[in-house]
């Protein structure tokens, strides 16, 4: 199959030799393999060690123990560790393999944060580069070409979403892959590693979610359709955000209590193609479906997020709302708040007066089917 260079790859590359881990999180599926194994390039396959954590066998090897992990360094200059959110102690293990082999590059991967991410940041602060690599973005499939940018089928895209097995298929067999990672790996990390035993709530919570993509959801509406309390929704919410599944946006407001207050998000879907899975709408041809323009909400939002996470570009990121009017999403950094409403085709030239009056310096830029290049720049505003 074809490789489409990442645009994390070079910098990752930069990262080599340094005596720190390199840590790939994102999604089951979106590459994290393929991009560790091209930093492996680097290397002698003879100075080479590749391990699957998630075959038992393996797991067994990482104990936390010096002499157990000179066996597994002996004679390498990089040791690979992929999906290592199964080894049970991960950060220790990393921790461990750093501070006493520092001569051995460590590569792992990790397909949810929530087991490994809390153990690095305990115990590795400064032994650790970490990047999120989700599924392929619109820039990397076109790179800066103006022709293929022109030639882009953005429908397309927001049919089957970004994950590389789909994106490099026909659309017989798009569908089939599709089905395939909804079927096996969606929930796998959530099931696998918390005791969380109820794979069709996590299958009609989706669905809900998928169904209300570009709305306001509330958790306690959520309870009530799927009949159970609000805080199994807010817990499953919060592992499938872990498991790079879905991400939420919240409110901005002037006031920060009415943030921390507000029990509504926004949620968007890390890939499109598992969105419309969930939605049941993936033979559906885009233009007929009634939910295109939170499609294409989450396909901006969700690009941008992959532009910020490949060119490091730091933030936060809301969305705004009153009683009587709405800006999908906003960026606040260097002090300033930018503004983004965006729509399939309408091009809307002023944000609501209540924004201006609340936000009085914010920037504000429409955003269509036409002009949605302009949001992926390094920097917008």
């Amino acid at each position: 199959m074809k490789y489409v260079q990442r645009d994390i790859e070079n910098q990752l590359r930069d990262q080599l030799g340094k005596s720190r881990a390199i840590v790939i999180y994102g999604p089951r599926q979106a590459g994290k393999t393929t991009l560790a194994r091209r930093l492996l390039d680097n290397y002698d396959a003879n100075d080479i060690a590749f391990y699957r954590a998630d075959h038992v066998d393996q797991t067994a090897l990482f104990q936390p123990t010096t002499d157990a992990l000179q066996r597994i360094v002996s004679g390498k200059k990089v040791v690979c560790i992929d999906e290592a959110q199964t080894i049970e102690n991960a950060g220790l293990v990393l921790k461990l393999l750093v501070d006493n082999f520092p001569e051995v590059q460590i590569i792992a991967t990790g397909s949810s944060s929530f087991q490994l991410s809390d153990k690095i940041k305990e115990s590795m602060v400064g032994r650790v580069h970490s990047i999120t690599l989700l599924p392929l973005s619109v820039q990397e499939l076109t790179g800066d070409d103006s022709k293929e940018r022109l030639l882009f089928n953005l429908e397309h895209f927001m049919q089957f979403g970004g994950y590389p097995r789909v994106a490099l298929s026909n659309d017989l067999e798009a569908r089939e892959i599709l089905g395939e990672i909804a079927d096996s790996y969606l929930y796998k990390d959530i099931l696998a590693l918390t005791e969380t035993r109820h794979p069709e709530l996590l299958r009609k919570l989706l669905t809900a979610l998928a169904l209300q993509v570009g709305q306001e959801v509330s958790y306690h509406e959520l309870a009530t359709l799927l009949e159970v309390n609000r805080q199994t929704i807010e817990r499953y919410l919060y592992l499938l955000e872990q498991c790079f599944v879905i991400f939420r946006l919240h409110p901005l407001s002037s006031n920060p209590r009415k943030l921390l207050a507000s029990r509504k998000r926004k949620v968007y879907f890390y890939d499109l193609g598992i969105r419309n899975v969930m939605a049941g709408q993936l033979a559906l041809p885009l233009n007929t479906s009634q939910q295109l323009g939170g499609l294409f909400e989450n396909f901006c939002i969700l690009e941008r997020l992959k532009a910020r996470l490949n060119h490091r570009l730091y933030g936060n990121t809301y969305y705004w709302r009153s009683p009587d009017s709405e800006v999908d999403y906003l960026e606040q950094y260097d002090g300033q708040t930018h503004a983004y409403e965006i729509k399939w085709n309408k091009l809307v030239k002023r944000p609501p007066p209540r924004f201006r009056t609340q936000f009085p310096d914010a920037t504000f830029k429409a955003i269509t089917k036409d002009n949605f290049w302009e949001l992926l720049d390094k920097r917008v505003g």
